[in-house]
């Protein structure tokens, strides 16, 4: 082990890459294969949709709390470790649905929301210690969120051929592994960086007072908007591309190559594009991505060539990650001191879970009504999202001034 670390130093980098890839390793199993593993077991296709919803429902109530509850532990560590115990133990008392073959359902669905939200809840905690830890030691923050990226489409493949030749249960096997890594990776790798401001439960300015002071702030507010529907005009993108492109001829294995290459524009961002970010900076890196946004989703409104689409699946490097990382280092700017952990965590409920949710809830009526020009409507949804970035840019040195 020596020699190990020597070869490869663990580096607070390198630490937090690796969390980052457990905790992404778990992600990456839930989300594909989980309704495979649920249908296996007795559920029908509306009780799998209940499951799957309930946690992403829900998560404008379990974000807030997770972030109010993080707050309270001095070390930005043990929300995480506790988290992981939570998504490892949730997930393992899933096999009761066998046991109680009657009650399978109510058992699914309570213990996969207990368990999908602890782990989610991990990512946006994290990405505050990262942020907090790169500007202490100098590192692009993008490149250990990049490689977790990277970890949740390993797992697809890995996971993938391992259902060819191993029964359905691995999928939770998995789940299960991948969590108590996460926890054991918290507790060995993770540092013990202090959160700074902690509110202890129970002492002044802890709880939901903390909430309101954070909901009531403008630059925030106009922050999780923006980014909010920028995200949100993603929805209908993810709910019927693949419908859409195979209606137009399109065979399932160019489907499958235009969604790789979104992917790999995505991870090869996070990897590469540091130059570009610092030079940028992330309000005017917002103002970019909700340009790139109107113009992805105009253009596809159109039907344009294969050809295009190509090109048009590289801006998802633009219109999602570059506004994913931009969100992130706003949100440590234009949240109060102390504030960082829980304005992560809201940003990801609201403006990536709840606004997302609700987006793709009325992408299908959408598709019914336009079709392909759904588009569309997805771009008038990024032209909003732009010009609340417009106007973030052209109050940042007010909105900074109240920070100091």
């Amino acid at each position: 082990m020596p020699a190990l670390t020597t070869l490869f130093p663990l580096t607070t980098l390198r630490r937090q890459a690796i969390f980052y890839a457990l905790a992404y390793a778990g992600t990456g199993a839930s989300l594909p294969f989980m309704p495979l593993w649920l249908k296996t077991h007795g559920m029908t296709a509306s009780q799998i949709g209940l499951i799957l919803a309930a946690p992403l429902l829900l998560r404008a109530f379990s974000g807030p709390v997770s972030g109010l509850w993080a707050d309270s532990f001095r070390l930005y560590r043990t929300p995480l470790i506790g988290l992981a115990c939570g998504g490892a133990l949730f997930y393992a008392l899933m096999v009761m649905g066998g046991v109680f073959p009657a009650a399978r359902f109510p058992i699914y669905l309570i213990l996969f929301t207990l368990g999908f939200s602890c782990m989610t809840s991990i990512a946006p905690l994290n990405d505050s210690m990262t942020m907090q830890l790169s500007r202490l030691e100098n590192f692009a923050y993008a490149i250990p969120r990049a490689i977790g990226s990277s970890a949740f489409i390993v797992t697809n493949i890995v996971l993938g051929f391992i259902l060819l030749v191993m029964p359905t249960d691995a999928i939770l096997i998995w789940l299960v592994a991948a969590a108590v890594l996460t926890a054991l990776g918290g507790r060995y790798l993770l540092g013990t960086l202090v959160r700074p401001g902690h509110a202890p439960l129970g002492t002044t300015g802890a709880g939901f007072s903390r909430l309101k002071v954070l909901m009531r702030d403008e630059g925030f507010l106009w922050l999780l908007v923006a980014v909010g529907c920028l995200q949100a005009s993603h929805s209908f993108y993810y709910a019927f591309s693949t419908i859409i492109w195979k209606e137009r001829g399109l065979s399932s294995s160019t489907c499958g190559y235009l969604w790789a290459v979104g992917v790999m524009a995505e991870v090869a961002f996070m990897w590469l594009g540091e130059g570009i970010r610092r030079k940028a900076g992330p309000w005017r890196m917002l103002v970019i991505a909700g340009v790139f946004a109107v113009v992805r989703w105009g253009v596809m409104a159109c039907s344009p060539p294969l050809w295009v689409l190509y090109p048009l699946q590289c801006l998802h490097a633009l219109s999602f990650a570059a506004t994913y990382l931009a969100g992130l280092e706003l949100v440590q700017r234009l949240t109060p001191k102390g504030y960082e952990s829980l304005g992560q965590t809201v940003n990801a409920a609201y403006a990536n879970g709840v606004m997302m949710g609700i987006g793709t809830i009325v992408s299908g009526a959408i598709y019914t009504v336009f079709a392909v020009k759904g588009y569309g409507v997805m771009a008038g949804v990024a032209g909003l999202g732009l010009g609340c970035a417009v106007w973030l840019y052209s109050q940042r040195a007010r909105l900074l001034a109240i920070r100091t």
